[in-house]
């Protein structure tokens, strides 16, 4: 795992700057990392004897510098930028496209609460597989007729459209978390994908219990209750503040599984 903070040493560099050019050494020095950050690092040897810094004078001060590798450094820091963007765009469209989700789901409910109100009672979710494609999840109280028909209303509805982007902005707010270290203490520390999303995210009861203003702090209590956390940095905060993750898998109705 890369650590922008540690310093890969490269050759010093002896750099020359008059007092006019430079009002401090601090401004100079970084003046001087600036300089450095090419791919040739290109080195300006010291044409004089390093001044006795009892003897300095202000018309002319000669620096040594210990600089970063640029290209390495750069990258990173790249990828660390790239991944904060993600975060932040991927953090808001929850919150939009969840109001969104919300008041189709209501529209959904309504119409299956009038069609078959005996649904009412029984227990089901449902979520999104590796394909895209709604995933019928309950415990057995459904049967197949009544699974069948909960997955064709919801799958073929503007419902199912909008959950896909929900889908996607959610993975991509916890990779883009986890940054270019690949771990966290944060949300970025459970692992969510295509292949495991169904077995995660609840949507029924997602949409029931969030505003839309609380979307992503829904989401995250979804993940503590069933992902695992491969990505956890073990800090001594993450192992006081966290308990052991445990998985639930209900079942899970599709047609494609029958």
């Amino acid at each position: 795992m890369s650590n922008i903070n540690a310093t890969p040493p490269i050759n010093i560099n002896s750099i020359t700057f008059n007092a006019e050019d430079a009002k401090n050494v601090s401004g100079a020095a970084s003046g001087t990392r600036n300089a450095l950050f090419n791919e040739t690092n290109i080195t300006i040897p010291s044409e004089e004897k390093e001044p006795d810094p009892k003897t300095l004078t202000a018309d002319k001060i000669t620096i040594q510098i210990i600089g970063y590798n640029p290209k390495g450094f750069l990258d990173t820091q790249a990828k660390n930028s790239q991944s904060a963007t993600d975060m932040l765009n991927s953090y808001m469209n929850n919150i939009v496209q969840s109001k969104k989700a919300k008041e189709l789901h209501s529209q959904i409910s309504e119409s299956i609460a009038k069609e078959h109100p005996e649904l009412a009672d029984k227990k089901w979710d449902f979520s999104l597989n590796s394909n895209n494609d709604i995933t019928i999840l309950h415990n057995g109280d459904l049967s197949d007729e009544e699974a069948n028909y909960l997955w064709e209303k919801i799958q073929y509805s503007a419902l199912k459209e909008t959950l896909v982007g929900i889908k996607d902005s959610m993975i991509t707010l916890v990779k883009s978390e986890r940054g270019a270290d690949n771990y966290s203490t944060k949300i970025g520390r459970f692992d969510i994908s295509d292949k495991n999303f169904d077995q995660i995210i609840h949507f029924g009861d997602f949409l029931n219990k969030t505003n839309g203003e609380d979307a992503n702090q829904v989401f995250t209590a979804q993940l503590k209750a069933r992902a695992d956390d491969p990505y956890k940095n073990l800090t001594y905060e993450y192992l006081v503040d966290n308990e052991h993750l445990t998985v639930i898998k209900p079942i899970a109705y599709s047609p494609q599984n029958k």
